[in-house]
């Protein structure tokens, strides 16, 4: 996906004061290069309209959607329907604010449908239902928040058929879903089943949307004026033929993608493979869900691609034919035989899983039994998804924070890559802050063996996008090491925070001395690198022979080595995009006075340089 995660900037959780830890959702700059494109298609539906947004894209599908505004993923919702919901939250598709967003509940996200002949459905059976849930992994709308479905004829008035009012997850689990706490997996959305009767509706422009209201902060407490108010929705469907109690739907789901080959990482270095394989390489695991009313016959096979060849492993991998439980939800495993993937000496391997579930009659949902995800060896460890829910940091001078990694292969480790989200202003873009490395000292940081400072990257356009910093020295790392940061201020160093995976116990922080386990549960979005040079690891990101004059500036900035396709970008000390400019030279004669920096962009590199405007 090409969309880039947008959460809030809310303290999650009660944070002891003394602790000076936090995890917060911060807003990350760009999620679409245009903001609220609107869907180029004008056709119009036919009965039934059906989306559970169980595809591969972070955009809802033109065929069916006019706005762009809401966010389909697999990372913020709690037990889905299936694979994929829509997202909303409180700013717009270019992860910015709405220009009318305030400290009073006002219109954030819109998801519009486009026209749908009902001329030829019968009014007495025509029902429109849809899952919800507040917050999920995300935040908590407020009371004063809501979730709007409107509908209209096409004669432009837009009437309400339904809202909520916003709850935490946990609000809604008890009092919405009747769910008792530590109740096994279930459905964990509320399903909801609206007529639509009336004859006005009944033409060939009827619509139906959803809204969400949301509330910022205000101004008494600024750091916490960002993105809020997540809802999630899934499963969509207007079709007549229905009654008042179509509640349960012939169709088995795949309740989430497939994990992949790995046990106690998310990604491995591909030369480190080989070592690892008999940890690591043990089972796959799948989850799905019979929304049907009785029993359910269906086939679980797997399918493994090496993407780089575009070649399969083998056959499909079967993981067994069953009945599945009404409305219940299954996580299979599955445990390899013999390796599937082998290390084959390339620099970094690709392999994509492919889950399906086959059944032997036609469901209402065929999409659904489809997922994909890829695995990705490369020259890191990782211990996070690669999405970032939260973002994870400590607001004290001097503050340390440390991760434990234990690689499979003595090596050299290079660097680190570290996911940086910035809040809303950014407040420490600009920060100088050290890249650390610490010898293990019976589970906890012992020494400090490596520090260099650095400056504070500035945030380019992608998902969840990962800056790579290089140690002065390789340093040999032989069964495990400490990896992590030192902060030269207060400010917030705003690390992703990946919610959905589980490292805590191997993170620590230290703000007077003492090392002290998070208080937090998931995992740091922090990579270290390894490798027997740094030069093709860190090379390729930027470019060597750009750079910019003079400097101080007066007016105008030129760029040596730029061409037409360059592109550059001008941010203020706290992150915020002041110039965007393609070419050759910039006019910097309306900056005040000050330190900038520039980010450049050319044939797939960048460059990061500070400017000073006199």
């Amino acid at each position: 996906m090409n969309r880039i995660i947008a959460i809030a900037a809310l303290i999650w959780g009660a944070t002891p004061l003394a602790a000076q830890e936090y995890l917060s959702m911060p807003v990350v700059p760009v999620r679409h290069q245009t903001v609220r494109q609107q869907a180029v298609s004008t056709t119009t539906l036919q009965l039934p309209f059906i989306d559970d947004f169980s595809y591969d894209q972070a955009e809802p599908d033109q065929q069916l959607w006019t706005d762009r505004g809401v966010w389909i993923n697999n990372s913020f919702s709690v037990n889905p329907y299936s694979v994929g919901v829509a997202t909303f939250d409180a700013i717009d598709s270019d992860g910015r604010h709405y220009e009318h967003a305030s400290s009073q509940p006002y219109i954030a996200d819109f998801l519009t449908s486009n026209p749908i002949d009902l001329t030829q459905a019968d009014s007495t059976t025509t029902y429109l239902s849809f899952y919800y849930q507040p917050q999920g992994n995300g935040n908590a709308p407020e009371s004063c928040d809501s979730l709007v479905l409107q509908i209209t004829s096409g004669n432009g008035v837009w009437n309400t058929l339904w809202a909520a009012s916003g709850t935490d997850y946990d609000t809604f689990r008890k009092n919405v879903l009747h769910l008792r706490p530590n109740q096994p997996d279930t459905l964990s959305f509320a399903l909801v089943m609206l007529p639509i009767s009336k004859a006005e509706y009944f033409t060939d422009k009827f619509q139906f949307r959803f809204f969400n209201y949301a509330s910022l902060a205000g101004s008494f407490n600024p750091s916490a004026t960002i993105n809020c108010d997540h809802w999630n929705i899934d499963f969509v469907y207007l079709n007549d033929g229905r009654t008042a109690s179509d509640t349960t739907f012939y169709d088995i789901a795949l309740v989430e993608p497939a994990a992949t080959v790995l046990k106690n990482y998310t990604a491995v270095p591909w030369t480190h493979y080989e070592t690892a394989i008999k940890t690591e390489n043990t089972r796959l695991n799948v989850h799905l869900r019979n929304h049907w009313q009785r029993t359910m016959k269906a086939e679980v096979r797997i399918r493994i691609k090496d993407v780089d060849n575009n070649v399969y492993l083998k056959d499909s991998i079967t993981m067994g034919t069953a009945n599945y439980d009404a409305e219940y939800n299954t996580k299979l495993v599955y445990a390899y035989d013999d390796n599937p993937i082998v290390y084959d000496g390339r620099e970094n391997a690709t392999y994509l899983f492919e889950c399906e579930i086959y059944t032997d009659k036609d469901e209402l949902i065929g999409c659904n039994n489809r997922s994909y995800t890829y695995q990705h060896f490369g020259n890191y460890y990782a211990y996070d998804d690669g999405t970032a829910e939260n973002a994870y940091g400590v607001d004290a001078a001097s503050a340390q924070v440390a991760y434990l990694y234990a690689p499979y292969k003595a090596d050299n480790m290079l660097g680190l890559s570290i996911c940086f989200l910035p809040t809303n202003p950014v407040e420490a873009a600009a920060d100088a802050f050290a890249i650390c490395a610490w010898e293990n000292n019976n589970g906890k940081p012992g020494k400090m063996i490596a520090n260099k400072e650095v400056i504070r990257p500035v945030f380019g356009e992608g998902q969840n996008q990962f800056m790579q910093f290089e140690f002065d020295e390789p340093i040999p790392v032989d069964k495990s090491v400490f990896v992590g940061w030192q902060q030269s201020s207060n400010l917030r160093l705003n690390v992703g925070w990946d919610v959905n995976r589980f490292s805590q116990s191997k993170i620590f922080y230290n703000t007077n001395g003492e090392w002290l386990p998070t208080s937090f549960t998931g995992s740091l979005m922090l990579h270290p690198i390894f490798g027997t040079t740094t030069t093709e690891v860190f090379e390729a990101e930027s470019l060597n022979n750009i750079y910019v004059y003079p400097n101080p500036v007066n007016d105008i900035l030129h760029i040596a080595g730029a061409d037409d396709r360059c592109r550059a970008t001008i941010y203020s000390p706290t992150g915020q995009a002041l110039i965007r400019e393609s070419g050759d030279k910039i006019s910097v004669s309306n900056l005040q006075p000050g330190i900038y920096i520039i980010k450049i962009e050319l044939n797939g590199q960048s460059s990061t340089q500070k400017i000073v405007k006199q």
